[in-house]
């Protein structure tokens, strides 16, 4: 399109890729408006030859071949008026039909096992272009008596009765899920649960082993560095020596940002804690198979609360019932040792209800 009789020298040296992109959109463009049709697609077309533009990709499936576009298949096809011969409305006299002319009725198009029906302009009633409202406009008019939009209020009020109550309903959650460290954090059941907290029933839970290797308090800690001693944790073969684990800490580290001190206090941290009677046992387990690791678990407590949650490790030793382990960083659990032992006790009990074994949890502390 030129401006003010002008092309923009940009627009001429990329005249062809912009063609390009422009027919492409235009091939979107056509897809979405075709493929919306469910029963019926009416597309518009000039009867006496192929049309040109965007919606000139559709001319092999419209038009019939130039043999046959003169003889229908049915001059009255099911559901529509008689047409006539002709696709014009009004044809100069004595003018002849161009080859390819399309003769009202039912055709079978160049490509495609559809048909396709040409219509007859000259039975379509012409629009009065006199009358500007639409039907839309005579709708809303309020009649004198008031009497459909007395019903329409009525109805609209039905309906609000309706959609409140069964916005009600929804409203209220089938399933409370909390998570195993919120619904035992102390001083109870957090707000945010919807629990009553005089409700909520505490089932029987396991007693807690609490194990802990030799803690270097002049390490790095924090948030960081717990999640990175986990992430080792999850991965790392459990007979890896030290420069394995150091393989896999610098590799976590990277993922998380980690600085080379705490990627060094962790390599050391979790070569001690693979050193301990413990996880020797949990590797020992690995070989039969019966050693998990970040395995999410979810409880049905008595009080209809859903508890989930994801064990650190669990591994089961041939004769003997499942361990339960849960790793904590944390330099001084003092104050929430008991909130920490509670979770494990927790994964320990979902598990003994699952397999009917007793589960030993464990609190391990690195």
């Amino acid at each position: 399109m030129r401006l003010a009789g002008c092309t923009p020298i940009e627009v001429q040296e990329n005249a062809e890729e912009e063609m390009r992109i422009e027919k492409e959109e235009a091939a979107r463009v056509l897809y979405v408006a075709a493929t919306r049709a469910r029963d019926l697609l009416v597309v518009c077309g000039v009867g006496d030859h192929a049309y040109e533009g965007w919606l000139a990709t559709l001319n092999p499936v419209l038009y019939p071949p130039e043999d046959s576009s003169f003889k229908p298949q049915a001059r009255q096809p099911a559901g529509c008026p008689q047409f006539g011969d002709d696709n014009l409305v009004a044809r100069l006299k004595n003018a002849a039909r161009p080859r390819g002319s399309v003769t009202p009725g039912l055709h079978l198009p160049k490509v495609g096992e559809h048909r396709v029906v040409w219509w007859d302009p000259s039975v379509l009633r012409p629009v009065s272009q006199g009358n500007t409202s639409s039907r839309l406009t005579e709708f809303l008019k309020e009649d004198d008596n008031k009497v459909r939009s007395e019903e329409g209020i009525r109805g609209h009020e039905e309906w609000q009765r309706q959609r409140a109550s069964v916005r009600q309903v929804a409203g209220k959650p089938e399933w409370t899920v909390v998570t195993a460290t919120s619904h035992f954090a102390m001083p109870g059941v957090p707000e945010e649960s919807g629990i009553d907290a005089e409700e909520a029933k505490t089932p029987a839970l396991p007693e807690v082993a609490v194990e802990s290797i030799k803690i270097d308090f002049s390490r790095p800690h924090g948030k960081r560095f717990g999640t990175l001693v986990h992430a080792v944790l999850s991965v790392v073969p459990l007979n890896s020596d030290h420069d394995g684990i150091a393989e896999i800490a610098r590799l976590q580290g990277r993922i998380l940002g980690a600085t080379e001190e705490e990627v060094a206090a962790v390599t050391e941290t979790v070569h001690r804690a693979l050193s301990h009677p413990l996880m020797r046992r949990a590797a020992a387990a690995v070989i039969s198979g019966k050693c998990r690791r970040e395995v999410p678990v979810a409880l049905k407590l008595d009080d209809g609360v859903m508890v989930e949650g994801v064990i650190d490790l669990a591994f089961q030793e041939p004769e003997r019932s499942w361990t339960v382990i849960d790793y904590k960083t944390d330099f001084e659990v003092k104050g929430r040792l008991e909130e920490y032992k509670n979770q494990v006790s927790l994964y320990a009990l979902a598990i003994s209800r699952t397999t009917g074994l007793e589960t030993r949890p464990v609190l391990f502390r690195l």
